[in-house]
């Protein structure tokens, strides 16, 4: 019997690949309060290019949304859940999983 991949699990694969990027989730915690883009190009000395792309993935897959205040956006998070769920990443399973990692490399 085949197992057929459900929406929900392609949906949270799109949530976990627009996570996949540090400088995504550090814009994840920068927008607990709104931000506009400028903020982000000041705060992280990045291209606007660079931060309207990486503000793509993260709106596309439903973390962040904007409203246009005059000729700038304004971004937030959408729910300040999904930083409780990046929080339980926390360093203990970091280090399991890198030791974990590592003893596969080993073998």
């Amino acid at each position: 019997m085949k197992i057929k991949i459900s929406d929900e699990s392609k949906f949270k694969a799109m949530i976990f690949k627009a996570l996949a990027d540090p400088i995504r989730l550090e814009f994840l915690y920068f927008l607990k309060e709104e931000k506009c883009v400028c903020e982000l190009v000041e705060q992280f000395d990045i291209v606007q290019p660079l931060v309207s792309r990486h503000l793509k993935i993260l709106k596309d897959a439903g973390l962040i949304h904007y409203y246009k205040d005059g000729n700038k956006r304004m971004y937030q998070i959408t729910n300040p859940q999904i930083l409780s769920i990046i929080d339980n990443l926390d360093s203990s399973l970091i280090a399991y999983l890198k030791q974990m990692i590592l003893q596969e490399i080993a073998s």
